[in-house]
């Protein structure tokens, strides 16, 4: 990267900030659907861009809000296949792998890098944009809870992704990893845990400025004794373990009743997360959360409003609130938004078309998918905190050079064996001639809409000579413009 970058044209860094200024108006992005496209995928494909032009923004939309229609046959074969292994575990063999000591080979960074394949390969974009944003939400670590994390992805995350509030935060109170994760499995009614419980309202449903006070995170504490794993690593309510005496929470009375066996006594945590659903505070948190990850970070009043009426209207069902959130005009008048570090490394393998190379020896071999995001310090659900990755330009954009020496780790053409990504270069070369290469780069990565200093630098960059190593330069300098760091 660094004779690379000595060569880059001197007058680059002077006309920077007024190209960011420029990406401020988005004046080159004019096409609705590419701008949808951009809001709702890790990167664009060439067939997507096509799609997209020819559907229209609303029917683009529709059929991304509803993947079952989307033909995805050959990426979901192909994680079948390649993560065969890992899809087999059952909850007690991950956790014995965990207690053995080496998840971070068997589960951790094939379950990283499987996921990073889904984003890479898949059709339904929209889909895993919000897996993404909801794993994010309902955070697990990818290295607590006994390797859990791969039960609450398969579990909880992907089956309601695209479905209703009220079913996620259901499933998650019941996922094994959350419980484990939050502590959930020692609160009982002999020794209260709040952990869980506060951060299901904190951080899950009302948000940390709705409403509740210390003594409502003690009493759903007490709502939620009793919810546990058993041995095999599955949920399980242990009335045993519930609190039976009288309870007030967040302005829910639970009187006092005779202990009980079976479910006696779940109906009171069950009864609780309908109301946190339905909750004024968790319609407008989550609302005001989608609004951030795909519109802009100050949500309007008026945007906020229109989103939580869907909320309410529909009885939280996801699609509908994604309708309002991806309004044509809200996306038409988003601000860029810079690329968290996967959807950027995703977005330079889905433009360039490259393909991933399986790493053989996961105890040995560098693999080319997952280390550049620990590098760039975002590895599949490394994050240490419940709240998951900050969702915020500020705390992304001090890595520059990071971002530089990792894209260009992914783009190059490697051996092999060292479990790297090869990047078809056939497209860029059909036509080998500065305008050939300049229009495919144009076309496959920005869909057509490139600034024209980033034309002017690629074409002084190709006018050197043309080959395979200078046009795969080419690739990581035009993924290194803001017109791609921002989207």
């Amino acid at each position: 990267p660094a004779p690379l970058a000595a060569q880059l044209p001197t007058s680059r860094n002077a006309r920077l900030g007024g190209l960011l200024s420029q990406l401020g108006q988005q004046a080159f992005w004019m096409s609705p659907e590419l701008r949808l496209l951009r809001r709702t995928s890790h990167g664009h494909t060439a067939g997507q861009v096509a799609r997209a032009l020819d559907l229209g923004y609303e029917a683009y939309l529709e059929e991304q809000l509803n993947p079952q229609r989307i033909e995805n046959a050959a990426c979901d074969s192909y994680i079948a296949a390649t993560y065969r292994d890992l899809l087999a575990l059952t909850p007690r063999q991950a956790m014995n792998i965990a207690d053995s000591g080496s998840p971070y080979y068997q589960i951790i960074r094939p379950l990283g890098r499987m996921t990073v394949e889904r984003a890479m390969l898949s059709e339904r974009t929209l889909f895993e944009r919000m897996v993404e944003f909801w794993s994010d939400h309902f955070h697990v670590p990818i290295d607590g809870a006994y390797s859990l994390k791969l039960f609450h992805d398969q579990q909880v995350i992907r089956p309601n992704a695209l479905g209703k509030i009220s079913d996620l935060i259901n499933a998650s109170m019941r996922s094994s990893a959350m419980l484990w994760y939050l502590d959930q499995v020692w609160n009982t009614k002999w020794g209260i845990n709040e952990n869980y419980a506060r951060e299901l309202m904190e951080l899950h449903t009302v948000g940390w400025d709705g409403g509740y006070t210390q003594s409502d995170v003690r009493e759903l504490a007490r709502v939620l004794t009793g919810w546990s794993v058993d041995g095999q690593g599955i949920f399980q309510y242990k009335a045993d373990l519930h609190d039976f005496d009288a309870k007030t929470v967040f302005g829910m009375n639970f009187p006092a009743r005779t202990p009980g066996t079976g479910t006696a006594g779940m109906d009171e945590g069950i009864a609780f997360a309908v109301m946190l659903a339905n909750h004024p505070a968790t319609k407008r948190f989550i609302a005001t959360k989608l609004l951030r990850w795909f519109v802009r970070p100050d949500p309007t009043e008026t945007q906020i409003g229109a989103v939580v009426t869907a909320y309410t209207r529909t009885g939280g069902d996801i699609k509908a609130i994604l309708r309002a959130v991806l309004s044509r005009e809200n996306i038409m008048r988003a601000p860029a938004k810079l690329k968290r570090p996967m959807h950027l490394m995703v977005s330079a393998l889905r433009t360039t078309g490259a393909r991933a190379v399986p790493v053989a020896d996961v105890r040995r071999d560098f693999d080319g998918l997952y280390f550049p995001l620990e590098a760039m310090g975002h590895r599949i659900g490394g994050w240490p905190t419940p709240d998951g990755y900050p969702d915020r330009a500020d705390f992304w954009a001090g890595m520059i050079i990071d971002r530089w020496n990792n894209v260009n780790t992914v783009l190059q053409v490697a051996n092999t064996a060292a479990g790297w990504t090869i990047v078809d270069l056939g497209p860029f070369m059909a036509t080998p001639t500065v305008d050939g290469i300049v229009a495919a780069i144009r076309a496959r990565l920005f869909g057509g809409e490139m600034s024209a200093d980033l034309d002017a630098e690629l074409r002084a960059w190709l006018a050197a000579g043309i080959s395979r190593s200078r046009v795969l330069d080419a690739l990581h300098l035009a993924t290194m413009a803001p017109e791609f760091q921002f989207y």
